[in-house]
């Protein structure tokens, strides 16, 4: 990894930045600790990065083709955190690609995946890992973790996942434009459905509202929706059953979403005015308290014959420099050479048990545990009835 040069575009942002600080620190990345090239728009912002982490700046624009293969020309691989995703689309990608470079995105959702799936990278031997997140992401990636903790053969799972935290025009623009694409948080799927038997199953939930789930600890409404990254998770370690809510603390971003729903903004002063007006809602919700971001989960499966239960959870209080930081694991894997050829989702390339161990040393998380609760199999996990 000596050798390793890994361009970052969008080293500016919340997400970025602190991609860029786990890539340079060598308890949390390892050592060596690789190369940095930094780009963006703003050469005197992203100086700023570079001043207090270290690597070269690039001056980069997404709109020039030219400037963008020059950024990615010599990289090992290139890392995005640049948004919205939905409007950037494979072009970072096809860029690294052209140059060598494998690719690593902490957002690059359904639509980017299908995109690059379809220019066939396997036959150039590069590789993309996309989604390398919190959520999705790091959101699928706990569950199958908790499988290796003893659970034995999963059977069913149902996980709430949410918070309160203020948003960043980026951030919210990509929660916008997924929105108008039939998605939830950049993963398409359904509201309402549950994973039974073996295939998606509609209406079989319904929204419950002003509940108590444990380990938040505000009241809460939860909203069920089982994306694909959910059914890919169930798909996998062939769950039964799958219930998968979407945690809100508080109405406003609740209801901004329910009015942005069904259609996408057509120009870009349309889509920043929306983006801001989902900011506003999340400030709103946070209300002058500390922000805490959490996903729970409730496993039960079988082992020797015998019923298995396990409760999964993570709390922090910054889901950026999470993100970040499973971008920054994205890329070592990439340079590690343990992410075969081809495009795959971040939650299903990288190793559970390393993830987990080098995200609980995160600052920003304060819970990152498994807990066995296989004596209280009575006691059975149901909405509204924590």
């Amino acid at each position: 990894m000596n050798e390793s040069i890994v361009g970052v575009i969008g080293a500016t942002g919340a997400a970025g930045r602190e991609a860029v600080r786990a890539l340079t620190d060598p308890t949390f990345f390892g050592e060596p600790t690789p190369v940095l090239r930094l780009g963006g728009r703003r050469p005197d912002a992203v100086q700023e990065i570079a001043d207090e982490f270290g690597g070269s700046v690039v001056a980069v624009d997404l709109e020039d083709p030219a400037a963008l293969a020059e950024f990615c020309a010599g990289c090992t691989v290139v890392l995005s955190c640049a948004g919205p995703s939905y409007t950037i689309g494979d072009r970072i990608a096809r860029a690294a690609w052209a140059a060598g470079a494998d690719f690593a995105d902490v957002s690059g959702y359904d639509p980017v995946y299908g995109q690059l799936v379809a220019l066939n990278p396997e036959a150039d031997g590069r590789a993309a890992v996309l989604s390398a997140g919190i959520y999705p992401g790091l959101s699928t990636l706990i569950p199958r973790w908790l499988v290796s903790q003893g659970l034995g053969d999963p059977v069913g799972l149902s996980a709430y996942v949410g918070g309160i935290e203020e948003a960043t025009v980026g951030s919210a623009a990509d929660l916008v434009l997924s929105i108008g694409d039939g998605a939830v948080w950049g993963s398409s799927g359904a509201g309402l459905a549950a994973w039974r038997d073996g295939r998606r199953q509609e209406h079989r939930l319904r929204v419950a509202e002003d509940i108590e789930v444990p380990f938040f600890p505000d009241r809460l409404t939860a909203q069920p929706f089982l994306s694909s990254e959910a059914e890919r998770l169930a798909a996998n370690l062939g769950l039964v059953e799958l219930d998968w809510y979407n945690v809100f603390i508080g109405d406003h971003m609740r209801t901004a979403l329910n009015r942005l729903r069904g259609g996408s903004p057509d120009d870009p002063e349309a889509l920043e005015a929306s983006a801001r007006e989902l900011m506003r809602a999340c400030e709103l919700d946070v209300g002058g308290r500390e922000s805490y971001y959490v996903m729970a989960y409730w496993m039960h499966g079988r082992a020797n014959g015998r019923p298995t239960r396990l409760t999964g959870v993570l709390r922090c209080d910054d889901t950026f420099q999470v993100t970040g930081a499973v971008g920054a694991l994205a890329v070592r894997a990439l340079l590690a050479g343990e992410v075969p050829p081809g495009v795959h989702m971040a939650a299903e390339a990288l190793d559970p048990a390393d993830t987990v161990t080098r995200i609980r040393g995160l600052p920003s998380v304060l819970a990152l545990e498994s807990i066995d609760t296989t004596s209280a199999a009575d006691e059975e996990v149901e909405v509204g009835a924590l």
